[in-house]
């Protein structure tokens, strides 16, 4: 749709958002981390030892706990990520090669946005709805104050880096460079994108800037602004939404009506049986799911619920319906738990996470052992299902 204040926007199912560009061309000097620059011999040197001094600690921290046997785990590792680089330059996959010509296509048409001084922007949409005006407010509060908005951002950043460098360890794992100040990061993060939150306060939605550096750690880094308080905090995934306080009364809420399916579910899975008959008679179907919705039984498989497996099992849930994300079926899952919890030998065993896991059944005892009798079950139930 073409919107009178965000311009054009697509609507993305997959995570409920409106997308789109705008002209913020600050913020596009930063939106793509640039190739790195070769590293010295001098720097190389200091990462190796850096890295391998941590390995070191890392091995007699386990050994302390585990004994002399984390070193044939690791010796074993060894062997195997050589075998698999050797593997790897003899057979290279097609797949491989079509996955890296579609980033570089990407790659090459985000270039070409931020050449243009546009930067990408998702716009929280749940339910599909269209961007609300305190969304709006806050999109017209940035293109009126980009500069003031880019210096906090970055302010955020450089704080950010601070906190990891100050972290020794993960200082040496990653191999993160000093920095004295913050104009000494330039080239060392990208801002990748502008997501506008649903949750708004004091008449304004709230700003989260996606961030890519070279010291952050899985859990990501976003940077979040709030125009009511002309103030930014920086966090990671987890801690997002501890930020994105909003002072709507709960009664503007968009109100939750459950369908037909919903209200099956919650039968069956409290054992309600003459509800759930009265709605499947209604029409009502355990399999009819929505998009991007998990089947009922893949959850309950994930869950270790017995009891929920069978009884969605005897109300007709598809065993053979897999989660949209992962592709796999209930059954497909449940024998991958059961594998990788080590209860079922692998085809690339692990020899480290073979004796960790070793340790943890011996450790959980009894609570283990439930855990591989309930999944056994789950696989019975839902292997007879598929006959």
């Amino acid at each position: 749709m073409t919107h009178d204040v965000f311009g054009k926007l697509r609507f993305r199912d997959a995570d409920e958002s409106w997308a789109g560009s705008a002209a913020l061309p600050r913020f596009a000097t930063v939106g793509a981390m640039p190739e790195p620059a070769p590293m010295t011999e001098e720097e190389a040197v200091r990462m190796a030892a850096d890295m391998n001094a941590a390995l070191e600690d890392i091995k007699a921290q386990m050994r302390e706990r585990f004994g002399d046997q984390v070193d044939k785990a690791f010796a074993e590792i060894d062997r195997e990520a050589e075998e698999a680089e050797l593997e790897a330059g003899e057979d290279a996959d097609p797949k491989d090669e079509e996955r890296e010509q579609r980033r570089a296509a990407r790659r090459e048409k985000r270039a070409a946005l931020l050449a243009k001084g546009r930067f990408p922007v998702r716009i929280a949409g749940p339910s599909g709805i269209e961007p609300s005006p305190k969304q709006e407010a806050a999109f017209k509060f940035l293109l009126e104050n980009e500069s003031a908005v880019f210096d906090a951002v970055c302010e955020q950043v450089w704080e950010s880096f601070r906190s990891a460098f100050e972290q020794e360890h993960w200082r040496q794992i990653a191999g993160v460079k000093p920095a004295a100040t913050a104009a000494e990061l330039q080239g060392r993060f990208a801002v990748t994108r502008l997501d506008i939150a649903y949750e708004a306060r004091g008449g304004f939605a709230h700003l989260a800037f996606l961030i890519e550096s070279d010291w952050q750690d899985e859990h990501g880094l976003v940077v979040v602004y709030s125009p009511d308080e002309r103030a930014a905090h920086w966090t990671s995934w987890e801690g997002l939404y501890d930020l994105l306080e909003s002072d709507e009364p709960e009664g503007e809420a968009e109100e939750f009506i459950p369908t037909p399916h919903d209200l099956l579910l919650e039968a069956i899975l409290t054992g309600d049986e003459p509800r759930a008959r009265e709605l499947e008679a209604a029409g009502a179907k355990i399999n009819e799911l929505g998009p991007d919705e998990y089947p009922p039984l893949w959850i309950s498989v994930d869950q270790i619920e017995v009891e929920e497996v069978r009884r969605l099992l005897a109300h007709g849930a598809d065993p053979t319906l897999s989660n949209p994300d992962e592709r796999s079926t209930p059954l497909r899952h449940a024998k991958r738990m059961y594998r990788d919890m080590g209860f079922a030998p692998s085809k690339k065993p692990d020899q480290l996470l073979g004796d960790v896991l070793a340790m943890m059944r011996e450790a959980a005892g009894d609570k283990f052992h439930d855990i591989k009798v309930r999944l056994e079950e789950i696989i019975h139930l839902l292997e007879t299902a598929q006959i």
